[in-house]
């Protein structure tokens, strides 16, 4: 890797005199938005719902009486900490209590009781505490009942306010911001210049740089109209739509993988079709109160164009946790509630929102709806459908088979787990009894400790106490009995007996032997109930009264169909994981393979089934039912439940009503924050009591009021707030200004702000000359060497592996809603510039620009480069400056110019000749691997990769991965290594082979492994320099789980070469004094933030 020296860039900055030097970049010359609520939504979503799950019993005021003094229930406490001492210490988890007791390695300090937490929760709370324990604050100790937030009340249109000065006004948006400078003596900054508006508005409505001849013309527009027609034409580019998506992927957690998408199974087949269909309706200006709509319900709406179903994926692309459905629910409710509503909704999962209106009836009243929607058994076309290719058809064939080996499991086990659970009455019914006032881990225990089903317990709970509301008659006897203390059962049975009507049909059954307990009872309804367990009814009405607790809709024995995840083992799970995986891997290799485009869409429940509020947030601790309806402080009630399927048509049209008084708000402030650098409510996702309130709350309600009176279109939004002065002013210092109002919160100048990763990336390969406009289809490698020239927001992204460049740009995480993006300052930040081979790449490429390679003199050629970096001539000091540093020559950047001896690829073996043939060499390297090209599968190499100790033969017919090693020396040659398939008992797959081809001898050798290993051991092969061994391995029959390692050692007299050691990405290329000077221009703060 090149890397210059320090002086070298001191000289350089030294003798160009830019304006803005790269050392700028890492001062922070922006106002970077604070972490901190970010910090506090990891608290609130990770943190405290397992505290009070697994804590509250024992450590909180509503405890009995708090053990060791700890209550973790309160800001306070938690600082505090108990008799111990303090239970965290911020930033340093090593040596806090609460991480000690999770962990559960110090045997005196084990919590919670019974099975410890799993390895992510407390990953979770070590993050927490590492980077510094954020709380939220306690709200205001009152006796009275705090009004609502300010946005829940209804916009209002204000007044317009009286302004001294006239002339600086543009629209109306001016007269709300300079009614409030004046009001503090202050004065809005002058306009800025032509350059800076055309680069300020083009990057604002396109990600990308003005070029050169833009700038010119628009400096040199002389008509009044010249700017309104600039942003016309802006809104009007399909480059606007790219930009302004990728704001709202943020929003919606957009992702290409389910969580860590080393796996191929991992990936969603068919993200990318909700990323094309937001830029398609961006650009298309789909009114908004749509956009939400057919993200939402779009299945639901009968009338809708299938293309409309790709909308789905705002639902359908989050996170999934395989063993806790309710987090992979909690992350809907998190991305509706907070993207569309502005409200923290999942806050209320535990317990009643501590700051706002929303009890917890209404978080699971969201969850009614979210929590009824699967993933169709086929996902929708998006098109008309076409004519399956071979290549198709074969895939189809696989994943019919693999579907209908998954279904015919589900209806097997199901059947037998509910023939099961009808011999398991009474065992469940004492339980039910016991569990009364448990907390959540004792309950938890209880169900372990006696081999209970947590699911079936749960329906027990529920029937037994709707039986008892009701006055259900056959189990009158059984909540008297279960009344009696245990140790006062056998004297006081008898009197309960006698009096206890109601239950005559179990009298032969009480007869038929003593009950001297409650478990006795129990087994005597357990014999009533198989006595009364057939298909047909009886006729008799108490008869039918029995049947029914055994089979029917309201039976806690019967489950049905749609419970199977719920009552399933974890034997069943992790078989079904294997099919699914195993599926989801043939489904997304045909997806990335050409299979036509399809949605990422859901669908309701055949039978929805409400949700009942889950107490402290445990699952297994039902409380009150929670129908499905809209949230109680926005006009919901259960007199008003969703009665449509799941209700997500309904809730979609309650959050769009133009009398909701959040969406409009929300999504306003969403497009302000995006243009002048913070919201007008700075925690653009949290318009509740611990938000900030709005610094211009008139302007805030003119903005959404006038949205939806222009039928809710996102373009007029853009124009009206571009065309105001407030936006076009320069972005300089103010000393009066900074000392009156230092974050500019009321907007006396323009903020200048940093480019985000993708716009400086995608401005980059503009500059150079390469940026690919291709729009949509499947994904790209953002790390692939070479790069792959297209827009970032087409790039593939990873849940859970964001890309190291990405991440130190402060790019959203698509663990879950992203309410913008945080701007720090990082040495990583530095070194990408520094030593990029992206940037490297870049800088070479614009030396070779026709206009700069075959520019006539040295001065041509840096005015060339200024202009496509700049889009503007430098000036006489800075023209001097370059040629003296250019003309001196310059050290000289280190590279690497020894040839490696290895080479990768895919090639045919011909098992008739013993040869290798039609090496195609990978030329793409991502990661940590060597690939055909930047994203697999892929046509011409399925999926096919070479790591350092090992890979994947890609899985095509007649095609072998290979590890070709090219003698440097004559000689004879000893080789050893191992080759490894998976592991022993693998479920899938026939393993693979692998071979050594000697390009001399042929084939000199070969093994077949499958879930075992060989040894691979051979000595005295004689070469000349120049020939070539080659380790060959291909999938034999089968194309499946066929991931392998085989890192072979060759040695020759005292040298040797390791194929691990060796292993390596493409060398760089030095650069020469042109090229570097082009990636001087490129790391100033000039090309990378706006004014």
């Amino acid at each position: 890797m090149f890397v210059h020296s320090p002086d070298f860039w001191f000289n350089l900055c030294q003798e160009t005199r830019m304006p803005l030097q790269l050392w700028t970049l890492l001062a922070g010359l922006v106002i970077g938005a604070s972490p901190q609520n970010a910090a506090i939504d990891h608290f609130e979503k990770k943190v405290r719902p397992v505290l009070a799950a697994y804590c509250y019993a024992c450590h909180s005021k509503s405890a009995a009486a708090p053990q060791g003094g700890l209550l973790l229930d309160s800001t306070e406490g938690i600082r505090r900490g108990g008799n111990s001492g303090p239970a965290i210490k911020p930033g340093d988890p090593e040596n806090s209590l609460l991480i000690r007791a999770i962990r559960q390695t110090d045997k005196k300090l084990k919590m919670p009781p019974g099975d410890p937490l799993s390895s992510e929760v407390v990953a979770d709370f070590e993050l927490w505490i590492r980077e510094g324990a954020s709380l939220p604050a306690e709200p205001a100790a009152t006796d009275k009942k705090q009004p609502s937030p300010w946005s829940l009340q209804k916009p209002r249109l204000s007044a317009f306010p009286t302004v001294r000065s006239q002339g600086w006004v543009r629209n109306d948006i001016d007269r709300f911001v300079l009614s409030r400078l004046e009001a503090r003596n202050l004065s809005p900054s002058a306009e800025a210049d032509k350059r800076t508006l055309i680069r300020r508005a083009t990057y604002d409505l396109s990600g990308l740089p003005p070029t050169a001849e833009e700038v010119e013309r628009f400096v040199h527009d002389a008509s009044p109209q010249a700017y309104e027609r600039l942003i016309d034409r802006l809104l009007a580019s399909p480059r606007y739509g790219e930009r302004w998506g990728r704001h709202w992927l943020d929003v919606a957690r957009y992702s290409d993988s389910v969580n860590d998408s080393v796996n191929t199974a991992q990936r969603f087949p068919w993200s990318y079709t909700y990323r094309d269909w937001v830029i398609r309706a961006l650009n298309e200006d789909l009114p908004y109160d749509q956009f939400v709509l057919y993200q939402l319900a779009a299945d639901r709406l009968p009338k809708a164009e299938p293309r409309h179903l790709a909308a789905l994926g705002f639902l359908s692309l989050g996170r999934d946790f395989p063993n806790s459905y309710p987090e992979t629910v909690d992350d809907r409710i998190d991305a509706v509630s907070r993207g569309l509503l502005g409200l923290t909704v999942a806050c209320a999962r535990c317990h009643d929102h501590k700051y706002d209106p929303i009890p917890t009836r209404d978080y699971y009243s969201l969850y009614s709806i979210l929590s009824n929607i699967r993933e169709p058994d086929k996902l929708p076309l998006l098109g008309k459908p076409v004519g399956l290719s071979q290549k198709q058809a074969a895939y189809q064939e696989r994943l019919d088979r693999i579907q209908k080996v998954y279904q015919e499991y589900r209806i097997r086990r199901h059947a037998e787990m509910v023939a099961f659970f009808k011999t398991q009455a009474a065992e469940h019914m004492v339980a039910a009894r016991d569990a009364e006032g448990l907390s959540n881990p004792e309950i938890e225990d209880l169900v372990r400790d006696r081999q209970l089903n947590q699911h079936l317990l749960v329906r027990w709970q529920k029937h037994l106490r709707d039986a008892k509301e009701s006055g259900e008659p056959l189990f009158r006897l059984w909540h008297a009995a279960a009344a009696i203390p245990e140790k006062e059962f056998a004297t006081k049975w008898p009197a309960v007996r006698r009096t206890a009507k109601g239950a005559s049909l179990l009298e032969a059954e009480l007869d038929a032997k003593p009950i001297a307990s409650l478990r006795d009872l129990a087994q005597s309804y357990a014999a009533a109930l198989r006595k009364y367990n057939r298909a047909q009814p009886f006729g008799d009405p108490e008869a039918d009264r029995l049947r029914a607790i055994v089979r029917g809709p309201k039976s806690p024995l019967d489950v049905p169909f749609e419970e199977f995840d719920l009552i399933c083992t974890e034997g069943d799970r992790n078989n079904m994981r294997s099919i699914r995986v195993r599926y989801n891997a043939m489904l997304a290799q045909a997806a990335y393979d050409g299979a036509a485009p399809r949605a990422m869409a859901v669908e309701d429940l055949p039978h929805p089934v409400p949700a009942h509020v889950f107490l402290r947030g445990n699952p297994n601790n039902p409380g009150a039912l929670a129908p499905p309806r809209f949230l109680s402080c926005l006009g919901g009630s259960d007199e008003r439940a969703f009665k449509d399927g799941s209700g997500r048509l309904e809730l979609a049209r309650s959050i769009i009503d133009a009398e909701n008084p959040l969406t409009a708000r929300v999504i306003v402030n969403r497009v302000w924050m995006h243009h002048f650098g913070s919201g007008l409510v700075r925690t653009p996702s949290d318009f509740g009591f611990r938000g900030d309130p709005p610094t211009h709350p008139e302007l805030l309600d003119y903005l959404a009021l006038k949205f939806v009176e222009s039928g809710w279109s996102l373009k007029k939004l853009h124009r009206l707030l571009m065309t105001s002065a407030a936006y076009r002013q320069a972005s300089g210092d103010n000393e009066a200004g900074r000392k009156i109002d230092p974050e500019n919160q009321l907007l006396w100048r323009m903020n200048r702000r940093r480019l985000e990763i993708e716009s400086l990336r995608d401005s980059m390969l503009a500059a150079a000359g390469r940026l690919d406009l291709t729009m949509g289809g499947v994904p790209f490698s953002l790390t692939a060497q070479p790069s792959v020239p297209r827009r970032s927001v087409y790039g593939y992204i990873e849940r859970g592996r964001v890309p190291g460049l990405l991440s130190a740009f402060d790019f959203a995480s698509p663990d879950q809603h992203a309410p913008m993006r945080y701007v720090t300052t990082v040495p990583q930040q530095a070194l990408f510039f520094l030593n990029s081979p992206f940037v490297a790449e870049q800088a070479r490429a614009l030396t070779s620009r026709p206009e700069v390679a075959a520019a006539p003199t040295a001065s041509e050629k840096v005015r060339n480069l200024y202009r496509a970096i700049f889009a503007r001539e430098p000036d006489g000091a800075e023209l001097e400056a370059s040629l003296k540093f250019l003309s001196s020559g310059a050290e000289q950047a280190v590279g690497a110019d020894t040839a490696s001896p290895w080479q990768y690829g895919v090639a045919e073996f011909r098992a008739d000749t013993g040869r290798v043939e039609s090496f195609t060499p990978f030329t793409v390297f991502v990661s940590d691997r060597w690939q055909g090209c930047s994203v697999l599968p892929a046509t011409r190499f399925g999926k096919a990769v070479i790591r350092a100790a090992g890979g994947e033969p890609g899985g095509l017919p007649d095609q072998a991965v290979i590890r070709r090693w090219v003698s440097p020396v004559s000689g004879k040659l000893n080789i050893e290594g191992t080759l490894q398939h998976g592991q022993p008992a693998v479920p899938y797959g026939d393993g693979v082979r692998g071979r050594i081809v000697s390009s001399r001898d042929g084939e000199l050798a070969s093994w077949s492994v499958n879930g075992s290993s060989a040894e691979t051991k051979l000595n005295g092969i004689k070469v000349e320099k120049g020939d070539t061994i080659s380790f060959v391995v291909d999938a034999r029959l089968d194309p499946e789980n066929d991931g392998f390692t085989w890192a072979p050692v060759i040695r020759c007299g005292e040298q040797s070469w390791s194929a691990k050691s060796d292993f390596a990405g493409p060398s760089p290329r030095p650069l020469d004094v042109w090229a570097r000077f082009a990636q001087v221009l490129l790391e100033t703060n000039e090309f990378a933030f706006v004014d």
